[in-house]
C-alpha cells in the first residue's frame, strides 16, 4: 500500500482558517496488555470475553499471539461479541504440529519463550523476514538459569528450538531493564518448583505483574518480584475484560495535534504509570495534557487524555532523554525525536541504544530520514542529537522505514511538513500496531492531507 502526505502550512493563516474544533478519537486495545490477557488466560480455567468494535482494529502482532495459542491447543477466536478465550490451565497446553510462527512479534516470541521452557514437550519459535534478526539470547540466557533448555542461533536469533524442562525457581536479577525479558522469567516461574525472584533493574512496563496479581497468581510485588507456583488462579469461570486503549498508538495523535495546533481527545487510553512518561515529556515541551474519567480495571488505570495543541502560543521547547526514562518511553522514542525536529533548540536521546535491537535500527533509519528531510541530526552510538528549529518546512526525500510500523507513522507525522508532497511505500506495516492509523492522522490533519486510495 502507497500513501500520499499532502503538506500543511505549519502556523500559516490558512492552516489557522480550518476548523479549530476538538477532535475526538479511539485508538486500538492496548496491545500490551492483550498480548499478556491472552497468554496468561490461555493459564487459567475461565471464559474471556474481550469486546473488540472490529477485527480490523487488532494489531498483526496480537493475532499472532491468538495463531500461536490456536496451535497449543488453546480455544481463541473473533466472534460477533469480540474475542473469545477458553482457558486450559496451567497443563492443559498441547504439543504443536509445527512451528509456532510469531510473525513479526517480539512480544509474542518473548513471552512464549518462558511460557514454554517449562512444558512437557518441545516445540520451536520462528518469525518473519525482521523477527528473526532481533535477540532472543538474552532471554534465553536468564531462562537458563531456571533450567530452561533453548537453542537459538549462532547470532542468537530466532528460530529457537525449545526443550521442555522441569523447571527450578531462582533468584535472577535484570541488568537491562525490559518488560518482555522480566515477564518471560515470570511466566516461566509458574512453572517452577520453587518460588523464583527477580531483582535489579525491574522499572519497565508492569502489565504482567498487575495481571497475575488481579487474577489471583501467587506474586508479590515490591523492590523485587517473587513468583508463587504453588499458588492457584482464583478467577472466575466466566471474565468480561475491556482492555483500554493503546497509550503508544495515542502517542502519536498527541504529537500531530501538537504540531497542528488542534484540540485532541482519545477516548478510553490505558494510564498505567509505567507508560505514561510521554505526557510528562509534553509537558516539559510546553503542552498541556489532561486526564478525566479515570477508572480502574484489573489494576489498570484507564481514562480520557486531551492534548490541547491549540492553547500553544510559542514555540515547543527541547528536550533531553537518558537514563530511567528510556524504559518508560521505549515506544514512543521515535515520536518525540519528530516532534524534536520542530523545538526551539537543540534535543538530545542518549542511551537509547536499545532502539538498535527493534523491528530495525531505528536510530541509524531516523538520522538517515532526518537528514533527506534536511535536519541537522548528529547520530551517536547510543542515540541522536536533533537541532530543533520551530516552523520548518522539511525537504521531500524518500521515505525508508524498513517496515517498521512505528517509523512509517512517525515519518508520516514529519511529512505533513514537507514543502511538496511525499508517498510512504510499505504503508500497510502501521498494521503491526495500528491499523487504522492513517484514517485517524485524516481526521486531525484534515482527509485532504492524507490519501489512503493509493494501492
Amino acid at each position: 500500500m502507497i500513501v500520499r502526505i499532502s503538506p500543511v502550512a505549519l502556523h500559516s493563516s490558512s492552516s489557522m482558517e480550518q476548523d479549530i474544533s476538538p477532535i475526538e478519537a479511539s485508538v486500538p486495545p492496548d496491545k500490551s496488555i492483550l498480548h499478556r490477557l491472552l497468554l496468561i488466560g490461555s493459564l487459567t480455567r475461565s471464559a474471556f470475553r474481550i469486546p473488540i468494535d472490529s477485527p480490523h482494529s487488532i494489531s498483526h502482532d496480537v493475532i499472532a499471539t491468538m495463531l500461536a495459542l490456536e496451535s497449543l491447543g488453546v480455544p481463541v477466536e473473533f466472534s460477533d461479541v469480540g474475542i473469545e478465550l477458553n482457558g486450559v490451565g496451567r497443563k492443559g497446553y498441547r504439543m504443536p504440529s509445527h512451528s509456532i510462527n510469531c510473525a513479526n512479534s517480539g512480544t509474542t516470541a518473548r513471552l512464549l519463550l518462558g511460557l514454554l521452557s517449562g512444558q512437557p514437550f518441545n516445540s520451536t519459535l520462528t518469525g518473519d523476514s525482521s523477527l528473526i534478526t532481533r535477540p532472543m539470547k538474552r532471554v534465553a540466557e536468564c531462562l537458563a538459569k531456571m533450567g530452561a533448555n533453548i537453542a537459538t542461533t549462532q547470532s542468537g536469533t530466532l528460530p529457537a528450538k525449545i526443550v521442555g524442562q522441569n523447571l527450578h525457581g531462582a533468584e535472577i536479577s535484570l541488568t537491562t531493564p525490559s518488560a518482555q525479558m522480566k515477564s518471560a522469567i515470570i511466566l516461566a516461574g509458574l512453572f517452577a518448583d520453587s518460588p523464583t525472584t527477580v531483582s535489579g533493574k525491574i522499572q519497565s512496563r508492569d502489565h504482567t505483574e498487575r495481571m497475575l496479581s488481579s487474577f489471583g497468581f501467587g506474586i508479590d510485588i515490591s523492590d523485587e518480584i517473587t513468583i508463587r507456583p504453588e499458588v492457584v488462579s482464583d478467577l472466575d469461570e466466566e471474565i468480561v475484560y475491556a482492555v483500554p486503549g493503546d497509550f503508544s498508538c495515542a502517542a502519536f495523535l498527541f504529537a500531530t495535534a501538537i504540531l497542528l495546533r488542534k484540540r485532541v481527545t482519545v477516548k478510553n487510553v490505558g494510564l498505567n504509570p509505567s507508560r505514561t512518561r510521554f505526557l510528562d515529556m509534553l509537558t516539559l515541551m510546553g503542552a498541556e495534557c489532561e486526564a478525566t474519567n479515570v477508572v480502574e480495571e484489573w489494576n489498570e488505570p484507564c481514562g480520557d487524555i486531551t492534548v490541547f495543541g491549540d492553547r500553544l502560543t510559542e514555540p515547543i521547547e527541547p528536550i533531553n532523554i537518558s537514563g530511567d526514562d528510556v524504559p518508560l518511553l521505549i515506544d514512543e522514542l521515535p515520536i518525540l525525536m519528530t516532534l524534536s525536529i520542530f523545538a526551539n533548540g537543540e534535543s538530545g536521546f542518549r542511551g537509547v541504544s536499545e532502539l538498535r535491537l527493534k523491528e530495525s535500527d531505528r536510530i541509524g533509519l531516523v538520522a538517515n530520514q532526518f537528514k533527506g528531510f534536511g535536519v541537522e541530526v548528529e547520530e551517536l552510538e547510543d542515540g541522536l542529537i536533533v537541532q530543533g528549529v520551530p516552523e520548518r518546512q522539511l525537504s521531500v526525500a524518500p521515505i525508508i522505514h524498513g517496515g517498521d510500523h512505528r517509523l512509517a507513522m512517525a515519518f508520516s507525522v514529519a511529512a505533513l511538513f514537507c514543502e511538496s508532497e511525499v508517498f510512504i511505500e510499505e504503508a500497510e506495516s502501521v498494521g503491526i500496531s495500528y491499523p487504522n492509523f492513517y484514517s485517524d492522522l485524516g481526521r486531525i490533519a484534515g482527509q485532504k492531507m492524507v490519501d489512503v486510495s493509493l494501492v
